[in-house]
């Protein structure tokens, strides 16, 4: 009997604390990376579902809770290795402050400026992609603009097998307008729910992960 593809999917948004009330965050609901663990699911797949702090989580999956990028990155890697599919719809912050502090920062009466040094964030879909074995890693381009090209350079630079690129719009929006693109094609669905782009999403990754897997027999 053939073993069951297991998913990992990554969701949600991450917080990076500057003082115990304030943070760096975004916008992301977790409704695409919520939408993409139901598909998975009603196909019959198994999935590992790894999440910040979002609004939205999908049923019938067991979640891994994190807060920070950090956080993401290390269930990340404890949980790689068990995954043939990984997908990171996360938005994930890329900086995080080189400091916390311990007490609610007061506001300085002296100065209307205030400044805080950041450090980056490791890269997780970057990480995936670098040291991926037979999986298929699938990443998220969210950008205002030259949408195509900046996710063209995304997926090969991460060395990604898919990526889905999408506008700032998609942001707590029931729908969404997206390409899903390889290196050899782009399939672009207009206006429609998250659920029916999850749905496509997870056929895609199907897809390109059985052909992964027929040329490595057939080699």
């Amino acid at each position: 009997m053939s073993k069951k593809i297991t998913f990992l999917i990554l969701s949600g948004p991450t917080k990076e604390h500057i003082d115990p009330v304030r943070y760096i965050s975004n916008e992301s609901s977790g409704q695409m990376g919520s939408a993409l663990a139901e598909a998975a699911v009603k196909k019959g797949y198994d999935v590992i579902f790894i999440s910040g702090p979002a609004k939205v989580l999908p049923k019938y999956v067991k979640i891994i809770d994190v807060i920070t990028a950090l956080d993401m990155f290390k269930a990340a890697q404890l949980n790689f290795k068990k995954a043939d599919i990984v997908i990171n719809a996360a938005a994930v912050a890329d900086y995080r402050p080189t400091k916390i502090s311990k007490h609610k920062i007061k506001k300085n009466c002296t100065t209307s400026v205030m400044t805080i040094k950041l450090k980056q964030n490791p890269d997780i879909i970057k990480y995936c992609g670098e040291n991926k074995h037979n999986q298929v890693v699938v990443g998220f381009a969210l950008e205002t603009k030259d949408l195509i090209k900046n996710a063209l350079l995304k997926l090969k630079n991460k060395k990604l097998d898919l990526i889905v690129a999408n506008g700032i719009g998609t942001f707590n929006s029931k729908n969404s307008t997206v390409s899903i693109i390889t290196s050899n094609s782009i399939l672009e669905i207009k206006n429609r729910s998250k659920n029916i782009i999850a749905e496509k999403i997870i056929n895609e990754t199907i897809r390109v992960f059985k052909n992964i897997k027929s040329c490595k027999v057939n080699s």
